[in-house]
C-alpha cells in the first residue's frame, strides 16, 4: 500500500487529541487511560495518522465545517507536513515514552505522572505551534547519521 501523507489538519488534530487524552489521564490519575493512549498509538503506527481513530472522529466535524478553530494557517502548513519516516518516528516515540511510563507505574507512580504531564504539555505545544520535539529528534538523528557516515 502506498503511503499517503496526512493533511496538516489531521496532524494538528491528532496531536491535540493525544494531548487531551494524556492530560485527562494525569488529572484523573487513571493508568487505564495510559493503556488506551498506548493502544491508540499502536493502532496509529500501523494504519498512519491519515486513517487512525482520531482522524475518524474528526471527519464528521470537518464535513460539517465545525473545525474552523483547527485550521492551519498557510504560513504554518510546513510545520505540520509529514513524510512516512517522520510520522512513524513521532508515533514510535509516543509508544516508547508511554510504555516506559506504564512500566514505571508499579515502583514509581510519581515518575509515571511526571512523564505523562511532560508528554501532554509537549503534544499540546506541538499541536498549536507545529513545533514537535520528536521531529527535532528525528532531524538530530538524521544529522548524526550523515556526520558519522551512516553508522
Amino acid at each position: 500500500m502506498q503511503y499517503h501523507p496526512p493533511k496538516p489538519l489531521y496532524v494538528k488534530w491528532n496531536r491535540l487529541a493525544n494531548s487531551i487524552l494524556m492530560i485527562t489521564a494525569v488529572f484523573a490519575e487513571r493508568i487505564e487511560l495510559l493503556y488506551l493512549f498506548l493502544a491508540l498509538n499502536i493502532f496509529t503506527f500501523v494504519v498512519t495518522i491519515r486513517y487512525d481513530l482520531f482522524t475518524a472522529l474528526l471527519w464528521p466535524f470537518e464535513k460539517l465545517s465545525l473545525v474552523r478553530f483547527l485550521d492551519v494557517p498557510e504560513a504554518y502548513v510546513r510545520s505540520y507536513r509529514m513524510r512516512a519516516s517522520t510520522e512513524r518516528f513521532e508515533v514510535l516515540l509516543r509508544i516508547l515514552a508511554v510504555s516506559a511510563a506504564i512500566a514505571l507505574h508499579g515502583c514509581c507512580p510519581v515518575v509515571t505522572w511526571l512523564m505523562a504531564i511532560a508528554m501532554g504539555i509537549f503534544m499540546l505545544i506541538s499541536a498549536f505551534f507545529g513545533f514537535c520535539l520528536s521531529a527535532l529528534g528525528y532531524i538530530g538523528i538524521k544529522s548524526l547519521k550523515r556526520r558519522c557516515g551512516g553508522c
